[in-house]
């Protein structure tokens, strides 16, 4: 998402135009003798309805700073705020125009509910007329000012808020890139990809919307398909910075998103994503960390305070004054650009994961021969489905070869490793915004390796031992770390689909305890994630076919008595799914006979038929597939019966 823009302090002063500030606003409203019944947000309403120029702009200001609170913007969304705002993105003063474009940026940075509301309170209208503006203007081009470290100049710095709003909103809403895809905005895009005329920061920031309008946009195929030179281009950008390697990986991606552009530039791509991951991240934030407390230091102990009160305009200053005063407080500190040249490198190597998993996926691998006909696979090439399952579609041999060349898998597991805790208690001191894309960027590599263990043969992935290695050692991290939810369900994930190519290698699991297998049950029973725990499930049923029986004992015992518990529709199903796997290869017919089974799984059946009664529009993708598990659980349970009759009689 965009870059929420912060504002620096300054020493406070005797309040000139008469406004109440933020601070003030916020105080006596909670004062119980407050004299003073106006909310901040009623105040910012009234500064942007409000027939002074100054005043807006404050209101702007003040309405930016407040939009770093979630639970205000979502205040702010209840009001008229946004509609109020909107159309002074095409108002004719630049500076009520720059303002408006970055408070309204920054609101859309909180989320896709909020870039939901922006849109239904047709920010695009305006947004979409600023920026075809700019598109006419074909000379049009920013400049930088020496002075100030070759920050843009107002109208280019518009310009950017505006790309980030749209970004943004085209992000989260479908109805804003249909929106996009009636206007020429595309094509003149193209042109700002030249970062040594417009910027590392336009540049940047353009890619990144054309990589979020490209995805599944076929109208902006046809155009992106008339500007392969600018794109091989950029390929081939020899970088001197991570800005530079961010936005070669933003291109590679741009590309990869356009089927045909994918299947020419191929090998490309691939050198492009392989350059990317080549930097040792880790190394990287080691050393930045070893700096960190020296540049906090000058920073003033790293803390970038937001003033409540941005009454900015005095009586003794002109709106161009206070525009320049506003600019130099925004220009970036070392800390601020060491912390972003940083987030360039995990942000090009996410993405390069990113492009990885695409060009994995069964989606993405359908090419056309040589003919222009599809390219069918026979029913012999099959692999695992992401529900564990046989697929009969195979990953393409192009990128196979391309993989194994350029050692990819190699790559991203040395990337998913977990930092050393105290790197990462630097850089969560030190800033949220590094530690959040550090947390991101380990998600999606962990995920485009899932992909590539769904879809490679074991060979590929360095053979059985070093899948076994990296199931293991993500079990340990998840058991014995605290864990977000995303990053559970992305590494149970990689657990699951590592384990499916483990099934015939019970001599890797022989030295497995009855306390491994307890603290793996002790942890699902604790995780309270869905997707993680449906993950779980379908591992336990893989287990239950490796262990030896006191162990497949305690498993079904865990998977019957957690059936007849609170689980969802879709978890539920899984575990069943597992048990009735365990039974495919062994019939375990003591273990039935000394747990009932058949009496067990008749109440079980009564639960599930119940759960998917009143949850079905919960899980509607996964409705199907819990209808087939009811149906086959229901066979499943007469054959216990018939097993069990014939074992005891």
């Amino acid at each position: 998402m965009g870059k929420t823009r912060k504002f620096k302090p300054k020493s406070s002063k005797d309040n000139p135009v008469g406004i109440p500030s933020l601070k003030e606003l916020e105080r006596l409203e909670d004062s119980a003798f407050s004299e003073l019944t106006t909310t901040p947000i009623e105040a910012i309403q009234e500064q942007l309805e409000s027939g002074i120029l100054e005043e807006k702009i404050n209101g702007f200001q003040s309405l930016a700073v407040l939009s770093e609170d979630r639970n205000k913007v979502d205040q702010i969304c209840g009001t008229e705020i946004i509609r109020i705002a909107a159309p002074f993105l095409v108002d004719r003063n630049d500076s009520l125009r720059n303002s408006a474009c970055g408070a309204l940026r920054n609101i859309s940075v909180c989320g896709v509910d909020v870039c939901e509301i922006l849109v239904d309170k047709d920010v695009l209208t305006p947004l979409l007329t600023l920026m075809n503006e700019y598109a006419l203007d074909l000379n049009w081009v920013p400049v930088f000012d020496a002075s100030m470290n070759n920050q843009l100049d107002q109208k280019s710095d518009t310009f950017l808020q505006a790309v980030n709003l749209l970004w943004n909103l085209c992000e989260s809403s479908s109805t804003a890139v249909d929106l996009f895809n009636h206007t020429q905005i595309l094509q003149s895009f193209i042109r700002c990809l030249d970062y040594k005329v417009f910027g590392v920061d336009i540049s940047i920031s353009v890619a990144q919307c054309l990589l979020i309008i490209s995805d599944n946009n076929t109208s902006s195929w046809n155009v992106l398909t008339n500007f392969v030179p600018q794109f091989v281009c950029l390929l081939g950008l020899q970088a001197d910075g991570f800005s530079e390697v961010f936005l070669k990986t933003l291109a590679a991606g741009i590309i990869s998103n356009v089927p045909a552009l994918s299947a020419a530039h191929l090998g490309q791509i691939f050198q492009v994503v392989s350059g990317t991951l080549d930097f040792d991240h880790k190394s990287i934030l080691n050393e930045l960390t070893s700096r960190l407390p020296l540049l906090k230091e000058q920073e003033g102990n790293g803390v970038i305070e937001i003033e409540d009160s941005i009454n900015d305009v005095s009586m003794d200053e002109d709106i161009e004054e206070a525009n320049q005063r506003r600019r130099r407080q925004d220009l970036p500190s070392a800390l601020q650009l060491e912390l972003q040249n940083v987030e360039y490198l995990l942000d090009a190597q996410k993405l390069a994961a990113e492009i990885l998993s695409n060009l994995c996926s069964s989606d993405e691998s359908e090419w056309l021969d040589e003919n222009g006909e599809d390219n069918d696979m026979s029913d012999e090439e099959e692999i695992i489905d992401e529900n564990g399952e046989v697929d009969n579609e195979k990953i393409n041999v192009e990128i196979v070869e391309a993989v194994r060349s350029y050692s990819i898998v190699q790559k991203l597991y040395s990337k998913g490793q977990r930092l050393p805790e105290n790197v990462q208690g630097i850089i969560k001191e030190s800033s949220v915004r590094l530690f959040r894309k550090v947390k991101q960027h380990r998600i999606s590599i962990i995920t485009a390796l899932e992909s590539f263990c769904l879809q490679l043969d074991p060979e590929d992935l360095g053979g059985p031992q070093a899948i076994y290695s990296v199931w293991y050692e993500l079990g340990l991290e998840v058991f014995q770390t605290d864990n977000n939810d995303d990053l559970m369900v992305a590494a149970t994930g990689l657990m699951r689909a590592a384990i499916m190519h483990l099934k015939t290698n019970k001599d890797l699991f022989a030295q497995m305890s009855d306390g491994d297998v307890q603290m793996i049950l002790e942890g699902i029973e604790s995780c309270e994630n869905a997707s993680a725990n449906a993950n779980w499930m379908r591992m336990l049923g893989i287990l239950g076919c490796l262990l030896p029986e006191p162990l497949v004992k305690k498993i079904i015992e865990f998977l019957v008595t957690s059936c007849q518990g609170d689980l969802d529709m879709w978890t539920m199903s899984e575990g069943l799914d597992s048990l009735m796997d365990m039974f495919k290869d062994n019939d375990w017919l003591q273990i039935s006979k000394d747990m009932n089974l058949p009496l067990q799984c008749k109440k079980i059946d009564k639960i599930f038929k119940n759960r998917i009664r009143e949850q079905k529009t919960q899980f509607p993708d996964r409705y199907p597939a819990c209808i087939a598990v009811k149906t086959n659980f229901i066979r499943f349970v007469k054959y216990l019966e018939n097993e069990q009759y014939k074992f005891t009689h």
